[in-house]
């Protein structure tokens, strides 16, 4: 096979899974590792894909900004499935911080029914409003400046607040995710409140539904550290999630539909 029509094959399996592994590659073309190696700078060159470590991904791009009511309408459903997974890291008596946002929503609304007691910090007034008539859950309202597009506070006030917290568990929702460019955010307010949230807790959990998966997004939270746990829904990718995989970065995922 000529080196452009193997390439032309890679570029079409990156198309259809978003992700490609160097070994995969391998195997699939019957090549040497330095083969692929080179048609992968080739493809990077002529802007056809990103490379890095273990393989490839799509041409990274920039995740779009939408409104909080225009998040609570999409992708509810893999939102509602990675809450459920993420559940299951979650026990009674548990300390944990809850990020703001759509998948925030469907996470409390998943507590509030699987868990008899819980303490939640949160900036979230809806997170607060879904779990402050629990019976059994203390819940603490971080106030401040309020932000009504996101209907959630923010600014010195909020992360003084925060400072004076110990977490066990942090759940953020970042915009993006990639190997490349990190675990990232747009607003500059609730980006500071992720940071402090990240900073007081014992354990980090990075919820992102499929779609934010190699993408990017104004602000930089942090690097895909190893010892972060992230958690989407079931629709990523097997390719892409083993790319991660051979980065050191083990993903979640929630259980298949049937």
């Amino acid at each position: 096979m000529f080196a452009n029509e193997r390439q032309n094959k890679i570029y079409e399996l990156i198309q259809k899974n978003g992700a490609v592994t160097t070994s995969s590659l391998v195997n699939t073309f019957g090549v040497s590792i330095e083969t692929i190696r080179r048609d992968l700078l080739s493809l990077e060159n002529q802007g056809k894909l990103s490379r890095v470590h273990g393989g490839a991904v799509e041409k990274i791009s920039m995740k779009p900004i939408r409104s909080l009511k225009q998040r609570n309408e999409e992708y509810s459903d893999q939102k509602h499935n990675l809450s459920v997974k993420a559940s299951e890291f979650i026990a009674e008596d548990d300390i944990i911080a809850i990020d703001t946002g759509s998948t925030a929503i469907l996470l409390a609304e998943v507590l509030k029914e699987k868990f008899s007691k819980l303490t939640v910090v949160t900036h979230s007034l809806d997170v607060f409003n879904i779990l402050c008539n629990h019976k059994d859950f203390s819940v603490i309202l971080c106030g401040g400046h309020f932000l009504q597009s996101e209907n959630s506070f923010c600014g010195f006030l909020t992360l003084n607040m925060i400072d004076t917290l110990h977490i066990n568990k942090a759940f953020i929702f970042p915009s993006a995710v990639s190997l490349e460019y990190g675990i990232c955010d747009y607003h500059k307010d609730l980006y500071q409140i992720q940071k402090k949230f990240m900073q007081s807790s014992d354990d980090i959990y990075i919820l992102a539904d499929s779609s934010k998966f190699e993408k990017k997004a104004l602000l930089k939270l942090d690097d895909m550290k190893d010892n972060y746990k992230y958690i989407t829904d079931y629709k990523l990718s097997s390719n892409l999630k083993n790319l991660y995989k051979e980065n050191n970065i083990n993903i979640y995922t929630g259980g298949c539909k049937k």
